[in-house]
């Protein structure tokens, strides 16, 4: 008797503490159900919104990903950008900021501002990283510029962070901040964003909320954190903040 309810605790105990891996064809419907998720093809029971030239085979459907941005497509097949499946301890705050995005809070950045790493798209903008962070697998890095190309887990720390500060900004203004860049993009050298910890996040639109994002990352004790007028200098725009 006393082995039997031993098991049954263990049982118990694997099933409460088990984490179940977000599937692309039928984990995450994020919060409007994009009708790609729900829309059989391919003998598929539904596909995953990804940029076209990211899907192997070029097997997509056209106009199911309504809430994404045009080159994204429904896709039946893989992400032959990233084939990278280790996943990472951020996966759930990334589907949730995923979610996000998909409802209008929040706006990841689908391209990077320079044309080599978007012809060909090299699979690491700032969307990418979340989406294949909440699909299980490593975000990307770009191999262009000074970018050291691989794979990186944006931390938990970063991408909480990020979530809650776009979540706070949403509920106050009704718009959603824009994230420029994660792990993707060329930056210096020595970049912290190539340690999965960092965001670029646009701070003077659809607000000027430049000193707001910069109070808040100071109270995150980043490692790094740069904004216009900082001494890092060229950060006019954005608020960059090293987790």
């Amino acid at each position: 008797m006393m082995k039997l309810f031993l098991a049954f605790t263990l049982l118990a105990a694997a099933h409460c503490f088990s984490v179940n891996p977000v599937s692309p064809f039928a984990g995450f419907t994020g919060d409007n159900n994009e009708p790609c998720y729900s829309t059989p093809s391919s003998g598929k029971d539904g596909g995953i919104c990804l940029q076209s030239n990211c899907c192997a085979g070029g097997t997509y459907i056209s106009n199911l990903c309504p809430d994404y941005q045009t080159n994204v497509k429904c896709c039946y097949s893989y992400n032959s950008c990233n084939t990278n499946a280790v996943a990472c301890a951020s996966q759930s705050a990334a589907c949730e900021v995923l979610g996000m995005h998909e409802k209008g809070q929040i706006m990841l950045k689908g391209e990077h501002f320079d044309p080599s790493g978007n012809n060909p798209y090299d699979g690491a903008s700032a969307l990418s990283n979340i989406r294949d962070t909440c699909y299980g697998k490593h975000a990307k890095l770009s191999a262009y510029g000074n970018a050291p190309g691989g794979t990186v887990c944006l931390t938990t720390k970063m991408v909480t962070s990020l979530r809650d500060y776009a979540r706070n900004y949403f509920n106050s203004n009704g718009q959603p901040i824009e994230v420029n860049a994660l792990a993707g993009s060329s930056h210096s050298a020595t970049s912290w964003h190539y340690e999965g910890n960092t965001f670029d996040v646009g701070c003077t639109y659809p607000t000027n909320h430049c000193s707001a994002l910069t109070t808040w990352c100071r109270n995150q004790n980043p490692v790094e954190l740069c904004y216009p007028g900082s001494s890092c200098g060229g950060h006019e725009t954005w608020v960059h903040c090293a987790h």
